[in-house]
């Protein structure tokens, strides 16, 4: 069992499994397991947390979808490679001097929105803003650095068409861990040509004021990105992590 004083601030009252998740994604990457260390039990980290085990529950869900963690039926969870992934996969998972779950939370509470909203106010200016900055975006051989500018441009503007300076100025605070983070993910295999048909998607609903299809289109571009993450990160270190899996399926039989 975890003992005080070993880097855990308890989070009570609060019932979000990103804030645990991104808690323990920090001991991890500290090294406070050990490499291919045993997680203590859903139970004890719940008690040291102080949240629910359903909280517990999802926050090493999110863990095991991203890689950082792996799970042996009957065994117990066990950390992934910790020495490789402080250069790799945990690298990943930060965007300047927060977490990546963390700026996830962010966009998936701002975005959305922005753009639902952003349908019903835009102007011809904003639509001719927004073409421009796609337009941009697709040209051939575009640079990383210059797409991934364009792409934090593209977003703020939508935060700029909601015609409230306070959501504006919000989207700004997080605008270089967007940069920070992207900057790590956007040489990903075809990761700006799909990045690219999201925000395409996006500016056509507010292009035709459909507030729903804009939310939609907002949020399944959030969750492509999310997912893209977690598949790379499975991706690095490849030999390793079957071999670990073989080694498990071993221990299960």
């Amino acid at each position: 069992m975890l003992k005080e004083g070993n880097g855990i601030t308890p989070v009570k009252q609060l019932k979000l499994s990103d804030a645990v998740a991104s808690q323990l994604e920090n001991l991890v990457r500290s090294g406070h397991f050990g490499a291919e260390g045993k997680f203590p039990s859903e139970r004890d980290l719940a008690e040291q947390f102080g949240v629910g085990r359903s909280t517990m529950r999802e926050a090493i869900s999110k863990l095991e979808t991203l890689g950082i963690i792996v799970r042996a039926h009957g065994v117990g969870t066990f950390v992934s490679s910790v020495s490789e992934q402080s250069q790799n996969s945990l690298s990943l998972l930060t965007a300047g001097d927060v977490t990546a779950l963390e700026l996830f939370d962010v966009r998936y509470a701002l975005e959305p929105d922005f753009a639902t909203i952003a349908a019903t106010r835009r102007t011809k200016k904003d639509i001719q803003e927004l073409k421009a900055i796609l337009s941009a975006a697709q040209a051939p051989d575009i640079p990383a650095k210059e797409f991934v500018k364009l792409d934090s441009m593209f977003h703020s503007r939508i935060a700029e068409a909601t015609k409230n300076r306070l959501f504006h100025q919000i989207y700004q605070q997080i605008t270089h861990h967007h940069v920070n983070y992207s900057e790590k993910v956007v040489l990903f295999e075809n990761r700006m040509s799909l990045a690219h048909q999201g925000h395409l998607r996006i500016m056509d609903a507010i292009i035709a004021q459909d507030e729903k299809l804009a939310y939609r289109a907002a949020h399944a571009h959030l969750r492509f990105a999310e997912k893209d993450l977690a598949q790379e990160i499975n991706k690095l270190d490849t030999k390793k992590y079957k071999a670990k899996r073989r080694k498990q399926s071993l221990i299960i039989r």
